[in-house]
C-alpha cells in the first residue's frame, strides 16, 4: 500500500508544471558543463539531476562538481529499470534460511515517456520524476527528492530514490542498474565476515543466523546434510544493513526491508534486485569516508558511549552456579594476586542449565532454560550474591533472548512458566498455517508487533533482571520471524523479519529507562549486547558482538573473520563492536573435531584488547575447550591482555565520544585515516586496522605465526608500543615480530595520545621500568 500511495503522489506531481529544467543550450550541472541539445537538468536541494536521452548514461546525479550516481550505460543495454516475475522458495529452520528465487519471466525493455520537476510538499525540496513503461504494459516510476538530516552539530543532505511499479503488476521483483567505476570498491553491508571489499561479488542481503562453518569443510557440508542451510555461506549474516560506501566517496543505502541482491560482478555497473514492487533508497555523499559515515549515522542513529566500569578489564564468561563462580574467583586471586582486572562475570546460565537430548539420550551438550527468572537452586541467594560481587567492584551480567521454552518438565523448581503465560495470552508468533511457531529447542518467539506482548516481556526484564542489580546481559537472537508469519493485526511479516531486531533492541533500551525511572536500576551503567541488527539498530543497542564463530583460525568462520567483521560493521554504524574471546562453536564427534586450542585462545585475547569490550566465552563445549584458567600461563596472558585493554581506557573513552557524536567507529579501515592514498583501497588491507587515529594494529590470525606483515602508508613514522622501535612508512610492507603476549601495535610518532598510552602501559606493569 505504501508503494501504491507514493506512486500515486508522484504521478500527480509529474503532471504539474515542470520548472528547473534546461534544454537545448550549454548549461552547468553542479560544476560539470553539459553540451547537449537533448539534455534536461533539474535540481533538488544541493543535487542536480541531468537527463539526456542521447547519453549512454541516461540519468546522472551531481553533488557539486562530483557525479555521485548515474544509471548504467551497462555492459549489456541502456535499460536501467527492469523487473522480473519470480517464484520464491523459502526453507526455514530456526534462524537459518534457504531462499531460492526462480525467474519465470524478465522484462527489460524500458521506455521513459515523461520527466519533470515539481515543488515538494510542505516546503520540501523539489521532486524530480521520471516515468515510463517496461515491456510496453507495465508502468514504472523513478523519483528523486533531497532530504535534510540534522544531528547535534550540522545538517546533511541525502537524495532519496524511489523506484516502483504498480501493485497489480505481474512482476514481483524490481531490478535497478546503475553505474560504477572500473576501479571502484564497495565496503560496508553490515557485519560481513569473509570479504571486506565486495567488488566482483554477488551479495544477497537477508537477516539470518550466520551458520556454522560458512564454507569451512567438511563442517559446512556435514551440517547442511543434517539440516539444510545450517552450515551457512560466505555471505550469511546476523545483520541486514544494505549500505555501502566506496573509494569514490559515494554512499548508498537501500531502505526497503525485503530480500535483495547487490550484484557487483560487472566491471562498471551495479545491479540491484529487490523482491518487491517498491524500492526506496538514499544516495549519501561526502568528501571523505568519515564524512559519509557521519552523514549516514545522522539518519540511522548512533551508539552511546559505554559506562566506565567496562574499561576496568575482563568480563569473564562463566557458568555452573554460585559455587563455581566463587571457586574461579579464588583461583584468579591466587594466581594473579587480586581480582582487580575483573570487570564482571557474565553468567549465561542464571536461569538454570538444561541437558540436551536426542532420541531420549543425553548428547553431552548443556544449554539454558529459556524461562527468564533466576534458578534459585543453581544460584541461591541471587541478589546477595550480586551485592557481594559488586562490593568487590565486579559486575554481574546475564542472558536473555526473545524466545521462551516450556519448563513444565524441567525437574527443578520454578516460579513462573512464562511459555504457558504467553500461550494463554496469544503472545507468540504464529506460522503461515496459524499454529504457534516452534524452533530451536522447542521454543517459541514473542510477537513484538503485539503491544501487549511487548509490554509484558519488558516487565519480565525489569522485574527479574534489572531489579536484582545486574549490570548487563547478552540480548540474543532476533532472526527467526517466518516470512509467512501471522502477526498481531495482520502486520507484514516480511517487514517484521527485518525490523524485529531493531524493535527487540528498543524493548531492552526502554526496560532500562523505565527501571531507572522507577528507582529499580541505575540505568546509565547497564549494558546489553546484541548480535542481530538492521539499519536502524545502532540507535537501539548499547553494544554489539559478532556472533557465534567457530573455535578455529580460518577465514570462513574463525578468528580471521572477526577482523573483517569489525571493519565492515563499523562502517555500517555498529561503532561499538566486539567478539567472544576464543570463539563459540566447538564440535567433538567421531568424524570431526573442532576444539579451542591454547594458542587460538591467547591470540584471540590479543585482538580483543583493541576492541570496545574484553569478554570471554566458554563456548559450546566448556570442558573440552581451552579456557582462560586451563593453566596458569593462559590466565596470566588473559589478564595481561585485559591490562593492555585497560591501558587504552582514556583513549577508548575519547573514541566512544567521537562515535556517539559523529558515528565514526573505534576499529577503522586504513582508508578511513588515509583516504587520499589509493593503495589503501587497491591493496587488501583487511587484516590490519586503525584503532582510532593513533594506533595501527596488525593481529596474528594464523596459527604458529610469530610475526606479521604490516602495510605502512607513505610518509608516516611509527613506534612499536612494546619495543619503541621506529618504523618508517614507505607505502610498502614490513615484517614485524609478534610473539605471543606482544601483539603488533604501532603508535604514530609524535602523537601525544601514543605517549599517554605508553605511560598507561607502564602504570599497568606491561613494560619494564
Amino acid at each position: 500500500m505504501l508503494g501504491k500511495m507514493l506512486v500515486s503522489v508522484y504521478m500527480v506531481a509529474s503532471v504539474l508544471v515542470f520548472y528547473g529544467a534546461c534544454t537545448g543550450d550549454v548549461f552547468e550541472a553542479g560544476g560539470i558543463y553539459v553540451d547537449s541539445a537533448t539534455a534536461s537538468k533539474y535540481s533538488s536541494g544541493p543535487f542536480n539531476i541531468v537527463y539526456d536521452p542521447q547519453d549512454d548514461s541516461l540519468i546522472k546525479v551531481y553533488d557539486g562538481a562530483s557525479m555521485v550516481w548515474f544509471t548504467s550505460s551497462s555492459e549489456q543495454s541502456r535499460n536501467f529499470a527492469s523487473a522480473a516475475k519470480i517464484t520464491e522458495s523459502v526453507k526455514q529452520n530456526g534462524g537459518t534460511y534457504v531462499i531460492d528465487n526462480k525467474v519465470v519471466e524478465t522484462c527489460e525493455e524500458m521506455t521513459i515517456t515523461d520527466h519533470g520537476s515539481a515543488a515538494g510538499a510542505g516546503g520540501g525540496h523539489n521532486v524530480i520524476h521520471f516515468s515510463g513503461t517496461i515491456c510496453n504494459d507495465t508502468n514504472f516510476s523513478l523519483i528523486f527528492q533531497a532530504h535534510t538530516v540534522n544531528d547535534n552539530t550540522q545538517s546533511w543532505s541525502h537524495l532519496q530514490l524511489n523506484y516502483s511499479i504498480a501493485d497489480s503488476s505481474p512482476y514481483n521483483q524490481l531490478r535497478l542498474s546503475y553505474g560504477c567505476e572500473g576501479d571502484e570498491h564497495f565496503y560496508g553491508f553490515g557485519a560481513q565476515y569473509s570479504k571486506f571489499d565486495m567488488k566482483g561479488n554477488r551479495l544477497p542481503m537477508f537477516l539470518s543466523e550466520q551458520g556454522v562453518g560458512r564454507g569451512l569443510e567438511p563442517l559446512t557440508f556435514i551440517l547442511d546434510e543434517v539440516s539444510q542451510g545450517a552450515g551457512g555461506t560466505w555471505y550469511t549474516t546476523y545483520t541486514h544493513v544494505p549500505f555501502y560506501m566506496t573509494n569514490y566517496h559515494r554512499g548508498f543505502l537501500l531502505e526497503s526491508p525485503q530480500y535483495s541482491v547487490f550484484d557487483m560482478t560487472l566491471q562498471t555497473a551495479v545491479r540491484l534486485e529487490l523482491n518487491s514492487r517498491f524500492m526506496q533508497a538514499r544516495i549519501i555523499t561526502g568528501k571523505s569516508p568519515k564524512e559519509i559515515v557521519t552523514s549516514y549515522t545522522a539518519y540511522t542513529g548512533r551508539m552511546k558511549s559505554l559506562p566506565d566500569w567496562l574499561n576496568k578489564g575482563a568480563v569473564v564468561g562463566m557458568q555452573g552456579g554460585t559455587n563455581a563462580v566463587q571457586q574461579v574467583l579464588s583461583q584468579i586471586e591466587h594466581v594473579m594476586g587480586s581480582s582487580e582486572d575483573v570487570a564482571g562475570f557474565w553468567l549465561q546460565d542464571w536461569t538454570g542449565q538444561r541437558n540436551f537430548t536426542s532420541s531420549g539420550k543425553d548428547i553431552g551438550r548443556v544449554g539454558l532454560w529459556w524461562n527468564w527468572e533466576v534458578d534459585s537452586t543453581h544460584y541461591p541467594n541471587w541478589e546477595s550474591f550480586i551485592k557481594n560481587l559488586r562490593a568487590q567492584n565486579i559486575a554481574v551480567l546475564t542472558y536473555i533472548n526473545a524466545l521462551l521454552s516450556d519448563v513444565s518438565d524441567r525437574g527443578t523448581p520454578y516460579q513462573h512458566n512464562y511459555w504457558q503465560e504467553a500461550i494463554d495470552n496469544d503472545y507468540f508468533v504464529r506460522n503461515g498455517s496459524g499454529d504457534v511457531w516452534v524452533g530451536y529447542t522447542k521454543a517459541s518467539l514473542i510477537d513484538l508487533s503485539n503491544p501487549h506482548a511487548y509490554s509484558w516481556y519488558k516487565e519480565i526484564i525489569i522485574q527479574n533482571m534489572l531489579a536484582s542489580g545486574i549490570k548487563g546481559w547478552m540480548c540474543d537472537f532476533g532472526e527467526s520471524v517466518p516470512l509467512d508469519a501471522k502477526l498481531w493485526q495482520s502486520q507484514d511479516a516480511r517487514e517484521w523479519h527485518t525490523r524485529y531486531p531493531e524493535v527487540w533492541g528498543r524493548l531492552n533500551k526502554e526496560a532500562i529507562a523505565e527501571a531507572t525511572q522507577r528507582g529499580l536500576s541505575d540505568g546509565k551503567d547497564v549494558v546489553y549486547f546484541m548480535r542481530s541488527g538492521a539499519t536502524f539498530s545502532a540507535a537501539n543497542a548499547r553494544l554489539f558482538w559478532l556472533g557465534d564463530q567457530t573455535v578455529t583460525w580460518d577465514q570462513h568462520d574463525g578468528l580471521t573473520t572477526i577482523i573483517i567483521g569489525l571493519l565492515s560493521s563499523g562502517l555500517s554504524g555498529y561503532t561499538l563492536q566486539h567478539s567472544d574471546i576464543g570463539g563459540y562453536t566447538a564440535i567433538d564427534l567421531k568424524v570431526i573435531k573442532y576444539l579451542r586450542s591454547k594458542e587460538l585462545f591467547m591470540r584471540w585475547c590479543e585482538l580483543a584488547a583493541f576492541t570496545s569490550v574484553y569478554r570471554s566465552h566458554l563456548g559450546t563445549l566448556p570442558t573440552e575447550n581451552w579456557q582462560f584458567n586451563s593453566d596458569n600461563e593462559t590466565m596470566i596472558h588473559y589478564f595481561k591482555m585485559a591490562r593492555l585493554f585497560k591501558s587504552f581506557s582514556e583513549y577508548r573513552t575519547t573514541l566512544m565520544a567521537e562515535a556517539e557524536h559523529k558515528g565514526v567507529p573505534l576499529v577503522r579501515p586504513m582508508f578511513m585515516e588515509y583516504p587520499n592514498d589509493s593503495k589503501m583501497y587497491n591493496i587488501d588491507l583487511s587484516h590490519q586496522f586503525m584503532f582510532g587515529s593513533e594506533l595501527l594494529v596488525a593481529p596474528v590470525y594464523e596459527h604458529h605465526q610469530l610475526s606479521v606483515r604490516v602495510f605502512l602508508p607513505m610518509n608516516t613514522s611509527w613506534l612499536h608500543i612494546w619495543t619503541n622501535k621506529e618504523y618508517t612508512g614507505k607505502g610498502d610492507w614490513v615484517v614485524i615480530d609478534a610473539p605471543i603476549g606482544k601483539p603488533c601495535a604501532l603508535r604514530l610518532k609524535g602523537s601525544l595520545v601514543g605517549e599517554e598510552i605508553v605511560t598507561s602501559m607502564y602504570k599497568h606493569q606491561l613494560l619494564p621500568v
